[in-house]
């Protein structure tokens, strides 16, 4: 629909003056104004072209206004026409009530002012271009949730290609150059070597490349359902998942006493291991002591896992969360990058949101939230 003044209404009044006077005042203000005398007439005009406003008399010829509008709003094509329905000031309240009840969007009486009758049209015009807008926006919505739809279908695609297709070869370059290595090395130059290690090390990386994204990718399909779990519970396992790393770095890990969530319990046991993990390899010069917490804001349980680390540049805060974004090289931390752009994709298909605070050899705290319901 067009601006105020292109908007086409449409005046339906039995009495030649009064329909007169009410075209009138609305011509003059820049409205397009369509006019019937009876009720069937004013629905076959609907019919050929829907106005944006139907002024209606309730009294009419053959039909009465009800019947005119619960036509209108009961017909799909039609029902989001605004109709305002008039009457005589002698009218009893109880047809006004019925009026609106009937699916009127207002009801005005006569006699009334130019100004009131202006007013009151502009008014119901606004809202039925808020209301197409918000209709165009839910439109372009759709369209977005079906290619977002079809997005995570060809998401699930690669996954299959990566689980399948991708590490079937990739294993069988990994056993034949891992066979050279171990029956040739030391039979040719160190340089011969050293080119082997390099093939070694770099097929061990796609492997746990197409790892890492294929874990990545498979997080919105939802594989296990959301439950109520005790996240004291999936710490404790995860806890024992890292034993062994707790005791090479001599990791020293307490916690606040943490809530029961609505969740996946597999997926925040990864969040929980994935942040763990970071804070014992960014440790520093001391064994890592790490701290976890919870406490419940609003309609949401914020959680914190506080380090005492080596810490991250607050410009960085946002670039972590960034899949394949690295702050360090592979030969000074290993890893794949990956690890907190998942926790990200895990808390947000949650209904969370995750960030960090942190100074550079002050530690990092990283928090999460999670819906209490």
């Amino acid at each position: 629909m067009s601006d105020n003044p292109q908007s086409i209404i449409l005046n339906v009044e039995d009495n030649d003056a009064s329909r007169y006077a009410k075209s009138r005042i609305l011509r003059r203000a820049g409205y397009v104004v369509e006019e019937a005398k009876t009720g069937e007439a004013a629905l076959q005009r609907i019919a050929q072209e829907p106005p944006d406003l139907v002024l209606l008399d309730v009294k009419l010829p053959d039909l009465d206004g009800f019947e005119v509008c619960r036509r209108i709003k009961t017909d799909p094509t039609t029902a989001s026409i605004i109709v305002v329905q008039m009457s005589a000031a002698f009218v009893e309240k109880s047809d006004r009530v019925r009026g609106l009840e009937g699916g009127a969007d207002g009801y005005l009486t006569e006699p009334l002012e130019s100004e009131e009758l202006l007013a009151t049209i502009k008014a119901f015009i606004r809202l039925r271009q808020t209301e197409e807008r918000l209709q165009k926006a839910n439109r372009v919505l759709e369209r977005q949730a079906v290619e977002l739809r079809r997005s995570n279908e060809e998401l699930q695609q690669f996954a299959h290609v990566a689980s399948h297709d991708l590490q079937e070869p990739l294993r069988m370059v990994t056993n034949y150059v891992q066979l050279l290595a171990k029956r040739h090395r030391g039979k040719f130059d160190a340089e011969a070597d050293e080119f082997i290690g390099y093939a070694v090390e770099g097929v061990t990386r796609m492997q746990e490349l197409i790892a890492a994204l294929l874990e990545y990718s498979r997080v919105q399909m939802r594989e296990q359902a959301f439950a109520l779990i005790d996240c004291e519970e999936v710490l404790a396992h995860v806890l024992l998942l890292l034993r062994t790393k707790i005791e090479e770095t001599k990791a020293v890990v307490t916690h606040d006493s943490l809530p029961s969530v609505l969740a996946d319990a597999t997926q925040l046991g990864r969040v929980f291991q994935n942040l763990l993990s970071n804070a014992f390899k960014f440790h520093g010069l001391q064994p890592p002591q790490v701290h976890l917490s919870a406490k419940l804001v609003g309609q949401e349980w914020v959680f914190a896992v506080k380090d005492a680390g080596i810490g991250i540049e607050p410009r960085f805060g946002e670039r972590i969360f960034v899949i394949f974004q690295r702050l360090h090289t592979r030969s000074e931390f290993p890893g794949t990058g990956i690890g907190l752009a998942l926790c990200r994709r895990i808390i947000e298909r949650h209904g969370g949101r995750i960030w960090v605070e942190s100074e550079p050899g002050q530690g990092s705290t990283f928090y999460f939230t999670l819906p209490v319901q």
